[in-house]
């Protein structure tokens, strides 16, 4: 599970040729990092874990599932993570038990960023009755919102519309935006004068 050190020891040893007195000792860390998992040492006993029948993670090699545990072994023990983060196995397990309520006041910062990614910010927008600033005709231009989250001392804006495949999401964006044609334009990085909505949605 922590092969990446390794992996730069044997290669100064193996690749490199670097022969060191130490490499003798760490013959067997060498042995558990490959053989075993999650390690313990003590100067009097040493436990190395097998490892996990499941090992998920996302596109940046990060521990990570939605649907279920990042690692679990063959007796069952299992740990969750949400893009790298750690986090209780119940957000996953059975998500209507995190509300948005919960997510917000989650005393964690890191646990509480991914709490909020798996709610969806729309729900939490839902939840808190933001006020809406500018609102396009068309739900996939969206509506510029504002709402009052905990532990900030100014109101916060949101873009909140709809992808293509009418899915709900909300982007934040400065606090100063007041249209949605200034929060779209924000988004792309393009001057207000220069954005157009697309007339092809794909």
């Amino acid at each position: 599970m922590w092969a990446g050190y390794d992996c730069y020891l044997t290669a100064c040893r193996d690749i490199l040729g670097l022969e060191l007195v130490s490499h003798a000792g760490y013959a067997h860390w060498e042995q558990a990092a490959i053989h075993g998992g999650f390690r313990v040492m003590h100067e009097e006993f040493f436990l190395v874990s097998d490892f996990p029948e499941t090992l998920k993670v996302d596109d940046q090699n990060r521990p990570h599932c939605e649907t279920g545990p990042s690692h679990r072994w063959r007796d069952g023990w299992s740990l969750y993570h949400w893009h790298g983060v750690q986090i209780p196995s119940e957000w996953v397990e059975d998500k209507s038990s995190l509300s948005a309520r919960t997510a917000l006041t989650w005393e964690n910062i890191e646990q509480r960023r991914c709490a909020l990614e798996i709610v969806g910010w729309h729900n939490v927008l839902r939840e808190l009755n933001a006020k809406v600033v500018d609102e396009h005709p068309d739900p996939l231009c969206g509506a510029l919102v504002e709402v009052q989250l905990p532990d900030l001392d100014r109101k916060s804006r949101f873009i909140h519309a709809q992808c293509g495949t009418k899915r709900e999401f909300a982007i934040g964006v400065p606090p100063d935006v007041k249209t949605v044609v200034e929060a779209q334009a924000w988004l792309t990085g393009l001057p207000v004068e220069n954005f157009q909505f697309p007339t092809v949605r794909t």
